[in-house]
């Protein structure tokens, strides 16, 4: 038997030559990418990078914009489009690059998230989220029954222990299998949303796909732009607030199968307009998977007709 290493990337087209990846895992990896991509097919390859964080990060921006100049370098007949997530990303990424408008939430495959429990709640909200200080976790500290998902750093181990005893009284769950995220999302009554800066998480777009409103926090990254806004608390930046916002949603929350069509009536514009985009490219409809692709358990198959094989220094 023999192992293939794939590079963090997805093939939406192989003629001419279509890729999606996160902007840094792509951008950190240039030379990688540069030997497993024929120079001469240059011309006809086009690479889509999706966002991994805010543009308002003045530290991500000012990366972004150096690595894209490295990958112009490495990459000179080839073509890049940054993928906005909201509007207000598009000014600063402008001076980075080419840019579109399409929220990464729009590409969630609405199959895969359900309606379950119309009345069952076994606790009042669930926070989706990696145990990690820009997720504020702390802002939760008075919601009565939580419900936390999220996996943690060994460098952020203390931080992780200072969290979970603070919101002791939460059940905590530091791995679901994806398939099941949509069940335990149906046992809560709404989900939470509480960085300040990051990129659109896809976890908001998961709540409105099964129905849940969502108490959301002032932000820049992108979250908002497919919320539908009948299911949104918008709380202040304290435990009050948030814990407020979660009691709201325990008696007025809208009908599942509302905030769902919502959300995907939105989300229609943003993904219709990538596949434009692409079919404007390929001269064909692409189907667009599940997030992209990126970033997502493939299996045997897909990664053999959609991976990129990474070859090693001679």
């Amino acid at each position: 038997m023999f192992s293939v290493d794939y590079l963090p990337a997805y093939e939406l087209c192989r003629s001419p030559r279509i890729i999606v990846a996160f902007d840094l895992d792509f951008l950190r990896n240039l030379q990688e990418f540069r030997r497993s991509l024929n120079q001469s097919e240059d011309a006809r390859l086009t690479i889509l990078l999706q966002l991994g964080w805010s543009v308002f990060e003045p530290k991500y921006l000012a990366e972004l914009g150096e690595k894209m100049k490295d990958a112009r370098l490495i990459f000179p007949d080839a073509r890049f489009v940054l993928l906005a997530n909201d509007e207000a990303s598009m000014a600063p990424l402008k001076t980075v690059g080419d840019c579109l408008l399409c929220s990464q939430n729009a590409f969630l495959d609405p199959r895969r998230y359900q309606l379950f429990n119309e009345k069952r709640r076994d606790f009042d909200a669930i926070y989706i989220a990696r145990i990690t200080p820009f997720k504020r976790h702390s802002l939760a500290a008075n919601v009565k029954s939580l419900h936390l998902v999220g996996s943690h750093s060994r460098r952020e181990e203390e931080y992780y222990r200072t969290v979970i005893a603070a919101l002791s009284r939460a059940r905590y769950d530091d791995n679901i299998k994806s398939y099941l995220i949509p069940w335990h999302i149906s046992l809560a009554s709404c989900g939470l949303a509480l960085s300040a800066l990051e990129g659109a998480m896809f976890a908001c777009g998961e709540y409105s796909l099964c129905g849940r409103p969502v108490v959301n926090t002032a932000n820049k990254g992108g979250r908002d732009i497919l919320l539908p806004e009948f299911s949104v608390y918008h709380a202040n930046d304290t435990p009050e607030s948030v814990a407020e916002g979660v009691e709201y949603w325990k008696e007025n929350a809208p009908p599942p199968r509302e905030i769902r069509d919502a959300f995907l009536k939105l989300a229609k514009v943003h993904r219709d307009r990538l596949e434009d985009f692409v079919a404007s490219i390929a001269g064909k409809r692409i189907p667009l998977p599940h997030k992209l692709g990126v970033r997502c358990h493939l299996l045997p198959h897909q990664k053999l007709l959609h991976g990129i094989r990474a070859k090693n220094k001679k």
